[in-house]
């Protein structure tokens, strides 16, 4: 899963002039970005995933460093994540493991073993 989800790149095209949001558009974009990835993506979709935040912690006008802050099954998680703009796309990466906990846990009783 974790490759898989470094691996996901959400695009949004940002109607702007052909400038870089600030961290306050940025982090408020990624936060959306990321909410429609959970409430769509198959993996993830009717898991009850919302993202609540994102803070901007840190980085340059064109890769930043922040943190998601996630709730799911009545926890909140803080997820560190990566932001990369180039004036018109957005695109965000989870930290490897950082979204470990949104794995679906095996019912009881069932294990996992190869055929």
């Amino acid at each position: 899963m974790t490759a898989r989800v470094r691996r996901a790149v959400i695009a949004v095209c940002l109607l702007l002039a052909a400038c870089v949001p600030g961290p306050d558009k940025a982090a408020e974009l990624t936060r959306v970005s990321m909410q429609e990835y959970f409430r769509y993506d198959p993996q993830f979709r009717g898991q009850g995933v919302e993202v609540l935040a994102v803070r901007i912690t840190g980085g340059q006008e064109r890769q930043l460093a922040a943190v998601a802050t996630i709730r799911h099954a009545g926890k909140s998680h803080e997820v560190p994540v990566i932001i990369v703009l180039d004036g018109v796309n957005l695109a965000w990466f989870a930290q490897p493991g950082g979204l470990a906990f949104l794995a679906s846990p095996r019912p009881d009783g069932v294990q996992q073993g190869s055929k």
